[in-house]
């Protein structure tokens, strides 16, 4: 059984200082991806460090 993502919405807002900003766009920028995208691959890989989920089974979780 494959886990597949689903139309749930979490929505997440957070107050970024423009220093922060810069950082965010500048980590996004260099890994390809939009902001969007790399605060949610960003976010995940830490709910599953904490949860002491192995790195090897980050996608489609």
């Amino acid at each position: 059984m494959t886990n597949q993502r689903t139309t749930r919405k979490v929505k997440l807002q957070v107050w970024l200082t423009e220093q922060e900003h810069e950082l965010l766009q500048q980590a996004a920028t260099t890994t390809g991806q939009g902001m969007s995208s790399y605060v949610r691959s960003t976010v995940l890989k830490a709910i599953k460090a904490d949860l002491g989920v192995s790195v090897d089974n980050l996608s489609n979780q």
